[in-house]
Parts: C-alpha cells; sequence; structure tokens
C-alpha cells in the first residue's frame, strides 16, 4: 500500500470517528441505522489503517465482515444477544486496531502527517470503544443478569442510548467530570475508572513519543 493511500485510509477513519463523536449525539432518528452505518466505515477503514502482514489483513476481513454482519443483524433481529454479540465484536476488533497503531506510532522514527492522524485516531478509539464497555455492561446486567439498575444514571434517570455512553466515555476520558452522569453498579464503575486512566496515560505516552521522535531527529542547516 502506497503511503498516500495509507494517510488517505486514515483520513476515512478520521472523519468517521468524529461524525461519531461530535454529530452522532445530535440525531433524534434512525440512531440504530446511522450507528450500524458509522460502525460499518470504521471497521472497513481500519483494515486498510495500516500496512498488515498479508495473514493478519486476511484475519482483519473475516473477523471486519463477521462484525459487520452481527451489527446490521440487530436491525432486522430485536435480540439482545445479537446486541452483545455486535457490540463485543466490534470492540475485540477495535482493540486490536487501536494496539497495533499504538505499536505503529512508537516504532515509526519521524513524525509525519499519517503518524498525527494515527496518533488522534487512537484517542478517539479509545473513548468510542469506552461507550461500547459501557453498552455492554447494560445489557449484561439489565436483560442477562436481570439487576434492577443500569449500567449509568442521567439526571435522575437511567438511561440505556448508545450517544449517552459516547458522551460519558469522553467525559470521563477528558477528566471534565461534569457530574450529570454518574456510574451506579460496581462494573460500571470498574470501566469508568478504566477509561479515565487509559485516556490520560495513552496522552502521557503519545506527548512522550512525539517529543522524543522530534528531537532524535538528525538535524538540518
Amino acid at each position: 500500500m502506497t503511503p498516500d493511500k495509507l494517510t488517505r485510509n486514515n483520513v476515512v477513519l478520521l472523519i468517521s470517528l468524529l461524525i461519531t463523536v461530535l454529530f452522532y449525539p445530535m440525531l433524534s432518528f434512525q440512531r440504530v441505522i446511522i450507528k450500524d452505518l458509522i460502525f460499518t466505515v470504521i471497521i472497513l477503514s481500519g483494515i486498510f489503517s495500516l500496512h498488515f502482514s498479508k495473514k493478519t489483513k486476511n484475519i482483519l476481513i473475516v473477523s471486519g465482515v463477521l462484525t459487520i454482519i452481527l451489527t446490521w443483524l440487530e436491525i432486522f433481529i430485536a435480540n439482545d444477544g445479537v446486541k452483545f454479540a455486535a457490540f463485543f465484536s466490534f470492540f475485540c476488533f477495535n482493540v486490536f486496531i487501536t494496539v497495533f497503531m499504538i505499536r505503529h506510532v512508537a516504532r515509526y522514527k519521524n513524525v509525519t502527517v499519517t503518524i498525527l492522524i494515527n496518533s488522534i485516531n487512537c484517542y478517539l478509539l479509545i473513548g468510542i470503544l469506552g461507550a461500547v464497555l459501557l453498552a455492554m455492561v447494560e445489557i449484561l446486567q439489565s436483560y442477562f443478569l436481570h439487576m434492577g439498575s443500569g449500567a449509568i444514571n442521567l439526571a435522575g434517570k437511567t438511561s440505556q442510548g448508545f450517544h449517552d455512553y459516547l458522551y460519558f466515555s469522553f467525559v470521563t476520558m477528558t477528566t471534565l467530570g461534569y457530574g450529570d452522569i454518574t456510574p451506579v453498579s460496581s462494573l460500571a464503575k470498574s470501566i469508568t475508572i478504566l477509561i479515565a486512566v487509559m485516556g490520560q496515560l495513552y496522552l502521557t505516552m503519545l506527548v512522550a513519543m512525539l517529543v522524543g521522535k522530534y528531537l532524535s531527529r538528525p538535524e538540518q542547516d
């Protein structure tokens, strides 16, 4: 894959992630279809976002197609098991992509446009994966364990919308802590701590890596 195609694929991934973060919470209609469409773009662009080996890319394609099928199956089969499987598959797939992106940023010697886009994509993916984790906790508690309380509490009312999880994940990851949404169960509280730690740890590592690469570059007249 040429550097231009690699950059283009990462730009597509960045745009889809930004749409998810900035515009998805504003929507009030057909949220499920739009979420599935955005998730599909994230999966497809993630497969071609890095220089994977042929074997790894084939595994990603197969797992990506499976994730897309499970994601869209939720529209036709209103089943909590299918919804949980779709979220779990999406989470595992993008954790793999995120880890490879972080490794790619760490190993690359120069700070290029693609590396910067990779860095932003990783940060946004961590926030979205936090929202997916909270959505899985909600399904696990409410529908499988039949617990009375949900994962998070929004203004005194339990919420089950993915846009609320998305908002709460990024507010937690950036340590804003508005307090309008709070975790309810012990598992949700643990996930909240994980999101906050991962967000700050990633930013610390990213700044250290980028500054180190910049300072270690050969001096030019």
